[in-house]
């Protein structure tokens, strides 16, 4: 059974759906971007989002039956629709070899690109992937430490 990340949103936010009613985002991140055997995610996206909306039906039962519209995003839908190669929103593995200094390679964990002037903000950047804003905000202090020494370093 897969681990699903669900939020509600709509309990902060009332402008997200109608009076009454609530959007639910459920997320799995440990599903394979390529399938075995050939199979492709176009052919499985609607059995997955099933899996999924049953998994949470089995601790809130009348989860399932309140459902009355969903999108899926699999992962290659999020490589064609968001560019995310293989669907990975973290833009590189969080493993200990894409960790700190080596995010997104050896030797360009400060956020200073080989392009001088160029700095990398988003998940690839250090400290990763989820939506913290820690690699913005990492990438800007740098663009300002830069800046107030008069020089863009690469």
């Amino acid at each position: 059974k897969p681990i699903v990340e669900m939020l509600i949103p709509s309990t902060l936010d009332d402008t997200l759906a109608p009076p009454g009613r609530h959007v639910a985002s459920l997320f799995c991140q440990q599903f394979a971007p390529r399938l075995p055997d050939g199979q492709s995610w176009d052919d499985v996206r609607e059995k997955v989002a099933d899996l999924i909306i049953d998994t949470v039906t089995a601790h809130a039962p009348n989860f399932k039956r309140s459902i009355i519209a969903r999108q899926i995003h699999s992962p290659l839908d999020l490589e064609r629709k968001f560019g995310l190669i293989g669907g990975d929103i973290f833009h590189g593995r969080m493993s200990l070899d894409q960790l700190w200094a080596a995010r997104p390679v050896l030797g360009h964990g400060n956020h200073r690109m080989p392009v001088k002037g160029l700095y990398l903000c988003g998940s690839g950047a250090h400290p990763g992937g989820g939506v913290t804003g820690a690699p913005g905000h990492n990438a800007a202090k740098a663009i300002l430490s830069d800046r107030l020494y008069g020089f863009a370093r690469a």
